[in-house]
């Protein structure tokens, strides 16, 4: 069951635009994405993301790989996909900060990846899992969709953009704000706190 909250490199795929780019402050690609914080028994064990991308890459990127041209990415295509625009986003943890209290985690693994093509627009979905879950009772957790080099801006999706999957302990409440401390310079991660 889901219930509803409110609140280098796609570079391979984008050299051309980055080289273009190099000099500007402004990002080349904007993401609109949602989050949803899967808890298994009250513990957040990994994260779902959704990202939209804009209609300029999400063209770009169709023409170059839906090879058939049919407008859905098959199987092969995906593949393609993910190992030339998705993949080499690793080292950079796929633009996703997490945090444990003051410890960010890093080195974080993709355990599921899809994309699809929506209203011509290029959307990707994946999970992050977190191993050994993390307990929002014992110190607050918060994740990030930020680049720090901004090629690649962030926004929350229109539509509910943050949800819950699993059973979320009573007491718990998000909070989004600008970030501070060890999030300084994230405009807008997202805070479970949890009652003890």
């Amino acid at each position: 069951m889901v219930a509803i909250v409110r609140p280098w490199a796609l570079a391979l795929a984008m050299l051309p635009l980055l080289a273009a780019a190099e000099a500007r402050a402004n990002p080349d690609v904007w993401v609109e994405t949602t989050i949803t914080v899967a808890f298994d028994e009250q513990r957040v064990s990994g994260l779902n993301f959704s990202w939209t991308f804009d209609d300029f890459y999400s063209t770009h990127t169709i023409q170059t790989y839906d090879l058939d041209g049919d407008g859905t990415l098959n199987p092969l295509e995906v593949r393609n996909l993910r190992a030339e625009t998705f993949d080499p986003l690793s080292p950079a943890d796929y633009f996703v900060h997490i945090w444990s209290g003051e410890e960010i985690h890093e080195g974080l693994e993709v355990d599921r990846f899809a994309a699809r093509i929506e209203r011509a627009q290029l959307v990707y979905e994946f999970s992050v899992g977190l191993i050994p879950p993390l307990d929002p009772k014992a110190e607050p957790v918060s994740v990030s969709l930020f680049d720090r080099e901004n090629f690649v801006d962030f926004s929350f999706s229109d539509s509910p953009f943050l949800l819950v999957s699993g059973e979320m302990t009573p007491g718990c409440k998000f909070r989004i704000a600008r970030g501070k401390g060890a999030q300084s310079g994230h405009p807008q991660p997202v805070t479970l706190a949890c009652e003890g």
